[in-house]
């Protein structure tokens, strides 16, 4: 008797095991549990082509086990149970970049060399760099009447230095490429708004948070704040009445939305990790009878697309266009598919009231990412004189 239930037990027990084993593959060909797809670019796995020479020379074979690791039935809960494993045991983050905090505070190690002055290009070109903007400032202005300003929004290095890794801290010279930018902006009198230096001033009395755990832009409530101030600015500098931006209510959430969890998205774990609640402001904009809309062009990084993914952009702008980083072409948040290289810097400057240039970190040293140097050649060219003069 007691050999016949064991006998069973061990049958119902392989049966259950070759189950488990089948079910992967039933869930690649059949699909009949819907799992939510992993965040974040991957690249497309595409089944290889069998040919001799790969075979011989073994690339056929990593093509193939590439291929069945990345559409294995359950891949996508088999990468989160992974990732949370990691990231519980050992504060490990299976994504791009991203570097694990103090209390779990999520960071991207660019923003940290940045803090940390890692990537620090030096005072010299610095303050070059700062003459060559003041200069390209006067030539818009003075030529076109379009205002040209430089926003540094804040970096989460900065706003949280106690929760950076130690490996990471700022060494004791201090020299950033944004305080030397800052510092070069003022002797030159470039425009510029230093939202980093604000947020940090009132981050200890703002109502709510300014830069998310587990975001790595500005949260909600903190690019609110931004815009509003960038628009009074322009508003004024231009001297013309825009649309306001009037806040009605706040709504505060114990769940990230929008890009407040941006980096926390991409890491795909299974369980989320845990925030301070998040405020999201609902905004309504007014209008006068002489309100305008002017046109601007936005030149920067993705701090961008908090503005636009919002709203703000559409609404107070007659026009909608960002060149992230100086390379591609978006209306808002979509890209055109044009490369900004082959757009006409004449017909640009000629549209538009203001110029806004973003940069995260001083842009790491590159402020502009080419488009200033683009610019001046552009500006140069046009106030040479149209006949070769003669010197006698």
């Amino acid at each position: 008797m007691k050999n016949s239930i064991a006998r069973q037990v061990k049958q119902i027990c392989f049966f259950l095991l070759f189950a488990v084993m089948l079910m992967p593959l039933i869930q690649k060909v059949t699909r009949p549990f819907y799992l939510s797809p992993l965040k974040g670019y991957f690249k497309p796995a595409e089944k290889p082509e069998f040919t001799w020479p790969e075979l011989l020379s073994g690339s056929f074979q990593d093509q193939w086990s590439l291929y069945l690791n990345r559409t294995v039935g359950f891949m996508e809960w088999f990468a989160r149970l992974y990732n949370q494993t990691d990231f519980f045991l050992f504060s490990m983050a299976h994504s791009h970049q991203v570097v694990v905090g103090i209390d779990q505070y999520l960071f991207e190690e660019p923003y940290l060399n940045a803090y940390s002055g890692k990537d620090f290009i030096g005072d010299g070109p610095v303050r070059a760099r700062a003459e060559q903007v003041r200069r390209l400032q006067d030539l818009l202005w003075k030529g076109h009447r379009v205002l040209l300003v430089v926003v540094f929004p804040p970096d989460k290095g900065s706003f949280y230095p106690e929760k950076i890794p130690s490996r990471y801290r700022k060494p004791a010279s201090g020299k950033t490429n944004y305080l030397s930018y800052k510092s070069g902006f003022e002797a030159a009198g470039v425009n510029f708004i230093d939202f980093n230096d604000w947020f940090l001033k009132i981050k200890d009395t703002a109502r709510y948070v300014l830069y998310p755990k587990t975001g790595i832009h500005w949260s909600s409530f903190g690019s609110y704040l931004a815009f509003d101030s960038l628009s009074r600015y322009l508003e004024a500098r231009l001297q013309q009445p825009w649309v306001d931006l009037v806040q009605d209510d706040v709504i505060v959430s114990k769940n990230a939305r929008d890009r407040d969890a941006d980096i926390a998205d991409g890491m795909n774990l299974i369980f989320p990790v845990p925030h301070p609640p998040m405020a999201y402001p609902i905004v309504r904009y007014t209008a006068q009878t002489l309100t305008v809309r002017p046109a601007a062009l936005f030149i920067g990084d993705s701090f961008y697309f908090t503005w636009s993914d919002a709203g703000y952009i559409a609404h107070t702008f007659s026009n909608r266009d960002f060149w992230y980083y100086d390379e591609d072409q978006y209306y808002g948040s979509y890209a055109t598919g044009r490369k900004t290289r082959f757009i006409n810097l004449r017909e640009t400057v000629g549209r538009v009231q203001a110029i806004v240039i973003m940069q995260t970190n001083a842009g790491y040293g590159n402020v502009g990412y080419g488009f200033v140097d683009r610019l001046l050649m552009t500006l140069d060219t046009e106030n040479q004189p149209s006949h070769p003069v003669t010197y006698r």
